[in-house]
């Protein structure tokens, strides 16, 4: 096994310790290596879905206006590299491993957890590349995530609902509550305009109280002409035609975020905005790939939001298409709720179990999946056998979906690498 790899299981080891939200740790550590987050500007995003794209997104029209760029995101889907990104391509393997050699005393004497010595290991890694810009999502939340001892030029948050109820509450307000504790003192702050009343009252709340300017992303109102086309998305925002090419009609919404993040941030010249947007590359986000004849769609979406947008934009991509999905949950989301969405469109399901103790078994999962559903069900253990068996059915279009171990394991088995 070589030093990366030993590396890697030592912060997968780290684990164990659980989820320990709070900041002082943070704050000590990065103090102690001269707070390397602020050696460049950055732009930090949290939500429950779609912040990854919007990350991507910002990261793609600083790219493209000149700048050298950062980005940070979690988790990864088949390489530790992948969540550290400089000018759009993960980070050498010899760069991080260096930099790890040079923190990991501070990471073990301050007792870091995985995600906080991942996110120190990102602020270090993008100070040495004297990176201009850098994007920053957050793991989960926002008030005590790690990423949090930022203060960027400008915060977004994107849609909200139910996820990790365990840390951040029972409610989307509890939930908002935790996301809007990125808002910082005079930083602006595009939200998606929440559906919610007290949710809507909550953000301007604490926006008033840090002085920061609230931005409101209203795709419903602010954009027109959305169309799906053969390539991605096309939308009007402005008078200007925009087009990205991460498919899926909530991509608008997502994409209006970041214009408008970017917007906030000072960078109003639509132009530069327009071309970097239709340059975003995101993989594992309703990802296409053409497998022995087959149309195979990949889709890391691991709550019942996130399944509900991706069934969704099955029915409008492939209206009549037959569709078998291979799906794979962790045993910690709401699965059933999952199933209830992807029953709606699947005409057979093939049901697995990624290689991670979080993961739901097969007789779990066959629990899950509604009584009124009446297509095929199917399941193979490993997540290689269970994409055979798709491959060798016959529906034309497979989708790979449930968490970023479901599709990380199948992309690994077929040879497809996230970032080519």
């Amino acid at each position: 096994m070589d030093q990366s790899q030993e590396i890697i299981q030592r912060l997968f080891a780290r684990t164990a310790q659980g989820i320990k939200l709070g900041l002082d740790r943070m704050e000590k550590a990065a103090l102690r290596l001269g707070n390397p987050q602020n050696a460049y500007k950055s732009f930090h995003v949290a939500g429950t879905n779609g912040k990854g794209s919007a990350c991507a997104y910002i990261e793609s029209v600083l790219r493209h206006k000149g700048f050298k760029t950062g980005l940070f995101t979690s988790p990864h889907i088949i390489d530790f590299e992948e969540r550290f990104a400089v000018n759009g391509s993960p980070i050498p393997t010899r760069q991080w491993v260096e930099v790890y050699n040079d923190i990991a005393p501070l990471i073990e004497e301050l007792s870091l957890t995985f995600f906080e010595a991942t996110t120190l290991l990102a602020f270090e890694l993008f100070r040495r590349e004297k990176v201009d810009y850098a994007v920053f999502e957050t793991g989960m939340g926002g008030r005590l995530d790690a990423t949090n001892i930022l203060t960027p030029v400008a915060s977004s948050i994107t849609s909200i609902s139910i996820d990790h109820r365990e840390f951040l509450g029972n409610d989307v307000l509890a939930i908002s509550s935790e996301k809007l504790g990125i808002v910082k003192q005079q930083v602006p702050c595009v939200m998606v305009f929440p559906k919610s009343a007290a949710v809507r009252d909550k953000a301007e709340s604490v926006c008033a109280e840090k002085n920061s300017r609230l931005v409101f992303a209203r795709a419903e109102s602010e954009v027109e002409h959305i169309e799906e086309t053969q390539h991605g998305l096309a939308f009007t925002y402005k008078g200007r035609k925009f087009s990205t090419p991460l498919r899926g009609i909530h991509q608008v919404e997502n994409a209006l975020v970041a214009i408008k993040t970017l917007e906030a941030g000072g960078m109003t010249d639509l132009h530069d905005i327009v071309t970097g947007i239709a340059k975003t590359f995101l993989p594992g986000r309703f990802h296409i790939e053409t497998i022995r004849g087959k149309t195979v769609v990949f889709d890391v979406g691991h709550n019942p939001d996130a399944a509900a947008i991706f069934t969704n934009a099955l029915s409008t991509r492939f209206t009549n298409s037959p569709i078998c999905l291979v799906v794979g949950i962790m045993k910690d989301k709401d699965g059933a709720a999952m199933f209830e969405q992807y029953c709606r469109r699947a005409q057979r399901i093939i049901l697995t179990q990624p290689a991670t103790e979080r993961s739901a078994d097969i007789e779990m999962l066959k629990e899950l999946i509604p009584a009124w559903y009446t297509g095929k069900i199917e399941w193979e253990k490993q997540v290689n056998e269970a994409m055979e068996k798709a491959l060798s059915t016959s529906e034309p279009v497979v989708g790979c979906v449930g968490s970023f171990f479901t599709v990380g394991e199948a992309m690994k088995e077929l040879g497809i690498r996230p970032y080519n």
